[in-house]
């Protein structure tokens, strides 16, 4: 585990591996540790870099009550990679974190080879909008608690909610995540001009079991917006820590191609 600052704050991240640049951006609430199932798999083929975004676990903030912007996320990746390697590199993005992926290739064209976007979350391309709002769930979080505000989450996002309380540290990302991260990522619309401009091969992915959630439909969209076919992947939304196994080969064979 490495330490890099960056400005107003400073990133907790993780170097494995050898061989081209793979940058892995979690989304919402998660951190590094999301992508350790996957991460062995492909660091035989790639230098894999994993970190926690500003914010989030071991990523901490100069000011914790900063509002949050996409643009700040974007160049703390940039920062990542260019901490590694300043050749062009490729890019594993789940979720929220595609946003960041898009804010950066569009901003600096060139500068990824590959960027697999999985099932981001452009929900404003549905008909038929979620019941996810922010203001709700701020509200939720600071009348009934974190648990109660997450639960509301998941189900208005068709995922499947955990049992138990949650540990502290995801506490304190989901709360973050609700203050500060939610309402940042949704009201994001990429550049998709820039984007199909920029010279990356840009790959939508959805998970194969994940047919009917607000995001899987959402990327579905976001694809055809960026001229592509989806591509589909084992598991659902989170299938490359479930099903890391069937995941990990079809992403590089993805990344390779």
């Amino acid at each position: 585990m490495a330490v890099l600052d960056v400005p107003g704050a400073r990133l907790h991240h993780t170097v494995t591996g050898s061989g081209p640049a793979l940058l892995c951006i979690p989304g919402g609430a998660a951190d590094s540790g999301m992508f350790a199932p996957i991460a062995g798999l492909l660091a035989a083929h790639y230098t894999v870099i994993t970190y926690d975004p500003r914010g989030i676990s071991r990523s901490t903030l100069d000011d914790p009550d900063e509002d949050q912007r996409i643009e700040v996320h974007a160049a703390d990746a940039l920062r990542l990679l260019d901490s590694v390697s300043e050749e062009p590199a490729v890019i594993f993005a789940s979720s929220g974190g595609c946003m960041q992926a898009f804010e950066l290739v569009a901003r600096h064209p060139g500068r990824v080879r590959t960027l697999v976007a999985h099932e981001p979350p452009l929900t404003s391309l549905l008909d038929e909008q979620p019941d996810i709002d922010p203001d709700e769930l701020l509200h939720i979080h600071r009348e009934h608690g974190v648990e109660a505000a997450m639960a509301k989450f998941m189900a208005d996002a068709g995922f499947e909610a955990g049992e138990g309380d949650l540990p502290p540290e995801m506490r304190k990302n989901f709360a973050f995540f609700i203050v500060h991260l939610m309402a940042m990522i949704g009201n994001f619309t990429p550049d998709y001009a820039a984007l199909k401009a920029s010279g990356t091969r840009i790959v939508v992915g959805v998970g194969k079991e994940s047919a009917g959630q607000p995001a899987h439909e959402a990327a579905v969209l976001a694809a055809g917006r960026l001229g592509v076919d989806p591509t589909y992947f084992p598991g659902e939304h989170g299938g490359f820590a479930a099903e890391a196994a069937a995941f990990a080969p079809l992403l590089r064979e993805v990344l390779d191609a």
